[in-house]
């Protein structure tokens, strides 16, 4: 009864070590990081630099990875967070100070966002606060130009309300003649923005930036360079005092760490820098980067980080626990395999032993009968040898420690004992008896 119940018991074991095993491989593979299938980047509108750097990045990482990079046109920073969020996108191109990055987690700074005041000439604006009650494309809801454009227009006591303002992009600036001007916070490379200068029918404005900088942690003072968007005439005409935000490549807090990485090395290892040449140098990028870094972002931008290192350790241990969990299994099941191997050769080596007994008590049984009617004291020595040398080999042979425990081989032992007790005896009685015929004396 003892032995049924260790048998069940040791099958519920395996079949429960089986299922641990199938589960965990099941979960780690299911749950281990890998790259996802398809990578979305939310960047902009379609002739916007989010868009045109989305699409440089995506194709850089496509070629990396041979995965599927999808470009998605948005409405700007605060869209794209929500988008991030929802899981619509995987990455996303956000200004920083434009959006919350609470739930989310930086990648890496782009390139930096100055902002520009642009303004047609010959409608009387010469200072921010001529804005007031003029015609003013600020962006969409959703866009980060128009949040810039309410932290100027705040600096300067203004409100969005107090302008005439829409919903429209710079780039209207050239079509649309009733604008008087755009509040635009971008990259200097904007092709849009590089457009509306370049006609020379505009002017940019400059900013109290070192007021704008001390107001705004997002914002730091820059300056727009004479002549950077047209040289006959040069616009702008001076050295314009402005402020800039950067351009930050985002994603959620739970993004995968592979996706984190590849994209960081595509993004530095790749020609990146030669087709945009505003992106900010590796070696700059730590600095300008917000505390919400990704753990594998502040990983590679900070190799000796030993936070970054913990939480390496940390990710590690949680991502192999399901592996380790099937490798204690397997280990298990291996064992437990050995184990019955063994259990079976050993039935197998006890089984032959039992029946070598068995073919020595049948001897012995044999020289028992032969030996109840003999009288010949020379017969019953060649008895008494072949009975010992019976004994001598069962003892030689049969070395397994669980059959000389065993019942049968201590009646075994016994009856060779007893046996040759018992032809001792009969040789002692029937030497007398030849010693008494023999000797006439004895009467």
């Amino acid at each position: 009864m003892q032995t049924l119940r260790t048998t069940l018991l040791r099958k519920c074991v395996a079949w429960g070590m089986i299922v641990i095993l199938i589960v965990s491989l099941l979960t780690w593979y299911l749950t281990r990081d890998r790259l996802p299938a398809r990578i979305r980047i939310a960047t902009a509108q379609l002739d916007g630099q989010y868009f045109q750097f989305g699409q440089e990045l995506a194709t850089a990482l496509a070629a990396r990875t041979t995965i599927q990079v999808r470009v998605l046109p948005t409405d700007g920073s605060i869209d794209n967070r929500a988008r991030l969020r929802s899981g619509e996108a995987d990455l996303a191109i956000v200004q920083s100070g434009a959006v919350s990055l609470r739930g989310l987690a930086v990648v890496a700074p782009l390139y930096r966002e100055v902002v520009h005041i642009i303004v047609r000439k010959n409608r009387g604006i010469h200072k921010i606060r001529d804005l007031k009650g003029k015609k003013v494309a600020v962006g969409p809801e959703g866009s980060g130009y128009r949040e810039s454009a309410r932290n100027v227009l705040e600096n300067y006591g203004l409100a969005l309300d107090d302008l005439n303002e829409n919903k429209k992009y710079v780039r209207e600036l050239l079509a649309d003649p009733t604008l008087d001007a755009a509040i635009v916070t971008t990259g200097m490379k904007n092709p849009s923005v590089h457009k509306v200068l370049a006609s020379g029918d505009f002017d940019i404005l400059p900013l109290h930036a070192k007021a704008m900088a001390a107001e705004h942690a997002h914002f730091d003072q820059v300056t727009i360079p004479q002549g950077y968007y047209a040289t006959d005439p040069a616009v702008p005409a001076t050295d314009i005092q402005t402020v800039a935000a950067t351009a930050l490549l985002v994603c959620r807090e739970d993004a995968p760490s592979i996706t984190v990485s590849e994209t960081l090395d595509t993004l530095y290892e790749e020609d990146l820098a030669v087709t945009f040449p505003n992106l900010i140098p590796h070696d700059d990028a730590i600095a300008m980067t917000p505390r919400r870094l990704h753990p594998a972002a502040r990983r590679h931008f900070d190799p000796f980080d030993h936070v970054g290192r913990l939480a390496t350790v940390i990710e590690g241990l949680a991502g192999a626990r399901e592996l380790l969990f099937a490798c204690v299994a397997g280990v298990y099941l291996l064992w437990d395999r050995w184990r019955r191997l063994k259990e079976k050769e050993r039935r197998i080596l006890m089984q032959a032993e039992k029946e070598r007994l068995d073919h020595f008590l049948a001897r012995t049984l044999k020289v028992e009968r032969a030996q109840m009617d003999e009288t010949d004291p020379a017969r019953l020595n060649q008895f008494l040898d072949e009975i010992t040398d019976i004994k001598l080999k069962a003892l030689e042979q049969l070395t397994d420690e669980d059959l000389r425990g065993d019942r049968v081989f201590s009646i075994f032992l016994m009856q060779c004992a007893n046996l040759i007790s018992k032809i001792q005896s009969k040789i002692l009685i029937q030497s007398s008896r030849a010693e008494a015929k023999s000797d006439p004396d004895v009467n």
